[in-house]
């Protein structure tokens, strides 16, 4: 059989073949080359190629050689005065959990493990009537059933508010067929006509009409009650003795000077007494306007709490503070009898001023 030149067989077998030519060099397969056009033709991130993680071709970083700065440490003293707070509130935490209690509730033991019941009583042998010291309660013949079937029939419907209504208001027209004068359906038909005479005369339900015509009387004024000028006495119960503070006002709380400090703002690490870095000029500055003083460093401890002891650690931090500024203005030829220092517990950082 001869295929001519230009048939349609013969074309479709040189497409083809030029598809898998072409499949053949980019080395992929069909289900591959397919995949990519499709991606292709989506077009987005989908038809690119993932980028390199950052910093592939960087060298790698020489790691005995950092970090390259002395990081900024408190000193001894600082060091001491923050391992007694935390020794202090991990005291109070103990002494918190001891007076609540445990955490864990109590759990019930599984139903499993649960006290097996007691088995029932055995006859007595030596009893004369012939009946058994305990006998289990049992239902009549029958009754099983009736429970089951009882159980299985659908709950009954209530009757509606409608239904009644619409009974009640139906009206009832009297027969107008000749009444009979014997057998069974004459009696059901007067047996009808005496049930509508019954519903017909039942009085109709109706809520009672409401008045208005009541008038409320007016309080008099000596019924309000008056609101006292002070608080009222305490309770005395006989056999109880009244606390002798309780009379007392509120204690008086201290007068903080709320003001804000005067002088320059030297800023410390928080929670240390060591001073941040990058303040070398301020301090230049301050000793090249007045170098030989005086100079009142204040330091403050940033306390958050009204509690004596945290009061007491906030002013020894702020002296701590203090005396590292000293020290520093002391390198720079600052005489040491021209430096003034003082803690206080509330604020942040220091304050280098010129005057008191």
């Amino acid at each position: 059989m001869a295929f001519q030149s230009g048939s349609p067989f013969r074309s479709g077998v040189l497409v083809a073949a030029g598809v898998l030519c072409l499949t053949g060099c980019s080395h992929k397969d069909p289900v591959d080359t397919t995949l990519g056009w499709m991606q292709h033709m989506r077009g987005g991130v989908i038809a690119s190629q993932r980028p390199p993680p950052p910093g592939i071709y960087d060298p790698y970083p020489h790691v005995g050689l950092t970090p390259t700065t002395t990081p900024d440490m408190p000193s001894p003293q600082a060091r001491a005065l923050i391992t007694q707070q935390m020794i202090r509130d991990r005291n109070l935490m103990y002494r918190t959990v001891a007076a609540n209690g445990t955490l864990m509730p109590e759990i019930p033991p599984p139903p499993g493990a649960a006290a097996a019941p007691k088995p029932a009583a055995t006859p007595q042998a030596g009893n004369g009537s012939g009946t058994t010291a305990s006998q289990p309660a049992t239902l009549p013949e029958g009754t099983a059933g009736a429970i089951m079937d009882a159980a299985d029939a659908p709950p009954p419907q209530p009757a509606t508010p409608t239904a009644a209504a619409d009974k009640l208001s139906k009206p009832v027209l009297p027969s107008t067929s000749a009444p009979s004068t014997g057998g069974l359906f004459g009696a059901d038909k007067k047996k009808d006509a005496g049930k509508g005479e019954t519903e017909v005369a039942m009085p109709e339900i109706g809520m009672p009409d409401v008045k208005t015509t009541a008038q409320t009387p007016q309080t008099p004024a000596s019924a309000i009650p008056q609101i006292p000028s002070g608080p009222p006495a305490p309770p005395s119960f006989p056999g109880f003795n009244i606390p002798s503070d309780a009379y007392l006002p509120d204690a008086v709380r201290p007068n903080y000077d709320l003001s804000d400090a005067k002088g320059t703002a030297i800023h410390c690490v928080p929670q240390s007494d060591q001073i941040s870095s990058g303040q070398d000029d301020t301090f230049a500055k301050l000793v090249t306007k007045t170098p030989h003083g005086p100079f009142y460093v204040r330091g403050f401890g940033s306390a958050a709490s009204l509690d004596a002891q945290a009061q007491a650690d906030a002013v020894q931090l702020g002296l701590l503070r203090a005396q590292n500024i000293a020290k520093k203005l002391i390198d720079l030829k600052v005489p040491a009898s021209a430096i003034h220092i003082r803690g206080d517990a509330f604020g942040m950082g220091a304050r280098i001023a010129t005057t008191p």
